[in-house]
């Protein structure tokens, strides 16, 4: 948008525009993407935001939180805990995740077209 274009209309009218915007997605691997279906994902690339939700609704599910200590995870004999290479976590300290992210997501940047919301 050009100056002379701000100056002829007021930013109330032009508030509501389309705009293309990188969103920023990635595309997990299969034993991840398995744990993120089993979770109730659909598709094939998510953000990240949306994967450590999924994450969050799998460990619910599949009732992996310690009941008593309820941010320790016990993931050893579950296909999240072959995925962490651990037996257990903590959400306090959750590094283990973030490794996994890491070596089970590759980045995948979509286009698309965003609404401006006004």
């Amino acid at each position: 948008m050009t100056s002379s274009t701000s100056a002829q209309f007021p930013p109330s009218e032009t508030a509501c525009r389309t705009s293309l915007e990188p969103v920023k997605q990635v595309r997990p691997k299969l034993p991840l993407l398995k744990v993120l279906h089993a979770a109730g994902a659909k598709g094939e690339t998510f953000t990240l935001k949306e994967c450590m939700i999924y994450l969050g609704e799998y460990i619910a599910q599949k009732q992996l939180y310690d009941k008593e200590q309820q941010h320790m995870v016990h993931c050893g004999r579950d296909q999240l805990g072959e995925l962490l290479g651990c037996q257990s976590f903590s959400v306090k300290e959750p590094s283990p995740v973030y490794d996994m992210l890491r070596r089970n997501i590759t980045l995948a940047t979509v286009t698309e077209y965003h609404r401006e919301k006004f």
